[in-house]
């Protein structure tokens, strides 16, 4: 093969990469893992009061979780949010819950959890994209709804009807004691989630993203350095 033309393969490989960037990068938030942004209260016996917006990072991967009094809406919540976290609780007892009274510093629901008709949810930062959500603490009695964002910003459309621990809906399976699952139809992906309590109590544990790589703008620079590169080395052969 020509030097002219290891030139252009060159150039145009380094370009594709570039343009398509990496390999989307994956993510698991678990919630009662991380340390969000504001920093929540000093932990009770089960958690601690956070903030209204509250803020998960993970690798690359970033989303805001909201507290509201009644069912999610788009933008900032309006009540304060309570954590659950490992170790002090396992994974399925552990995440987000809602706190009924803003004002006070420890939780006022003893189980530190989303309590009706309260909701909690969670949006996307940045390139950041949800593709399942894990619900903990769905215990025999305990009954809830799930929400999707499906366009930036946008409302939230509940998916199903009441949910049980069987976690009967679009999307959903049981993960385990006490633990449901929702994952997004397959090769799609959702800018929010959110969950809100009917009976009893129960929690956003877990939301796993996808981060797709924004295109660096050098890569049309070095496709153009390929191409000249190339055309340079002809006209000299032909000279």
């Amino acid at each position: 093969m020509s030097r002219g033309k290891w030139v252009l393969m060159l150039g145009v490989f380094a370009a594709t990469v570039l343009a398509g960037g990496a390999n989307p990068a994956t993510a698991n938030i678990i919630f009662g893992d991380l340390t969000p942004t504001p920093g929540c209260g000093p932990n009770g016996a089960v958690g601690a009061v956070c903030g209204i917006n509250e803020t998960f990072t993970f690798g690359g991967d970033t989303v805001i979780a909201h507290g509201f009094t009644g069912a999610p809406a788009p933008g900032a919540g309006n009540v304060n949010l309570t954590l659950k976290p490992i170790p002090l609780n396992l994974f399925g007892e552990s995440g987000l819950g809602v706190q009924a009274n803003n004002t006070a510093t420890t939780c006022t629901d003893p189980e530190c959890e989303i309590v009706p008709l309260e909701s909690v949810s969670a949006t996307r930062v940045g390139s950041t994209l949800i593709t399942d959500a894990f619900i903990g603490s769905v215990q025999a009695g305990d009954t809830f709804t799930f929400f999707v964002q499906t366009t930036e910003g946008g409302a939230f459309t509940q998916l199903g009807g009441i949910i049980t621990n069987t976690c009967a809906f679009p999307g959903g399976s049981v993960a385990g004691t006490d633990l449901c699952r929702w994952d997004a139809p397959a090769g799609q992906t959702r800018f929010g989630v959110a969950v809100q309590a009917v009976t009893g109590n129960v929690l956003l544990t877990e939301v796993s993203t996808l981060a797709v790589a924004v295109p660096a703008p050098a890569s049309l620079l070095l496709l153009g350095t390929g191409v000249l590169g190339f055309r340079l080395l002809q006209r000299r052969r032909k000279l």
